[in-house]
């Protein structure tokens, strides 16, 4: 009678053991206790274009020649741009390794270090002592990112808007799952000369006001797994152990 009670005890804690608690799971824990202004505080950050990004530029005329010259076959090479990684790199304009992007006819524009924005007018200034009435416009379309660890579809992503936050490339990659540790999040951001490392908990407020709530390009998440991992992983082959245990505790008592 003893065997059978420790084993039905042993059966129950590994039972409680595989369950992951519904706090475990939740974001935003302390969300009843925001104030409003406290959720806006944290604006877009403003990126500088680095080295080897690649930029869509577009200059636009009233002048249906110019468009040819500058924009050739503008509607196909639209559609190519956004088709997969290897057209933004034929279509794009990659910022060379002294900062500078070469628009043809136009010349060599610094751009390494500007926000887009910022290049954009840079471009512009210079369009406008080659050509009258043309507009330049500017987009960053090597906005990658990566979402590694506990998540149900890791992976590099693009982006294609200005602005992305670290819930959202969570989302994108399918969630965390039941192993992810929401309060021990890595935020990798690569820099020009060192990278910086940001720990944010998805289950306190407090990260909404982080620097690595909205991510930039680059930017690599990853989501540590909780500390029980191994043992739920392996609790299959602790119960299928237990199930022989006890089949042959059984056969064994019938013997006798």
């Amino acid at each position: 009678m003893t065997r059978y009670f420790w084993g039905g005890v042993v059966i129950i804690f590994i039972f409680f053991s595989s369950c992951t608690s519904q706090k475990q799971l939740i974001y935003l824990q302390d969300v009843d206790t925001l104030k409003a202004p406290e959720v806006s505080k944290q604006r877009t950050p403003d990126y500088k274009i680095q080295k080897s990004d690649i930029l869509y530029i577009r200059i636009m005329s009233i002048d249906p020649d110019i468009n040819q010259v500058y924009n050739p076959n503008m509607s196909q090479n639209q559609q190519n741009l956004f088709n997969n990684d290897q057209s933004f790199y034929i279509y794009g304009y990659s910022v060379n390794d002294s900062g500078y992007v070469t628009v043809p006819f136009i010349g060599d524009v610094k751009v390494a270090g500007l926000t887009v924005e910022e290049a954009r007018n840079a471009i512009q200034v210079q369009t406008n002592k080659v050509l009258k009435h043309a507009t330049v416009d500017v987009k960053l379309v090597s906005f990658k990112y990566s979402v590694l660890g506990e998540v149900n579809k890791p992976g590099t992503y693009a982006n294609f808007n200005n602005q992305l936050t670290v819930l959202e490339a969570i989302s994108r990659a399918g969630d965390i799952t039941d192993y992810g540790n929401r309060k021990r999040v890595l935020v990798l951001r690569p820099g020009e000369t060192k990278s910086t490392v940001y720990r944010i908990d998805l289950t306190n407020s407090k990260f909404l006001t982080s620097d690595a709530f909205f991510l930039l390009p680059n930017d690599i998440v990853y989501v540590e797994p909780i500390k029980s991992k191994p043992f739920r992983i392996n609790i299959p082959i602790f119960s299928l152990l237990l199930s022989s245990v006890s089949t042959l505790i059984l056969v064994l008592s019938f013997i006798k």
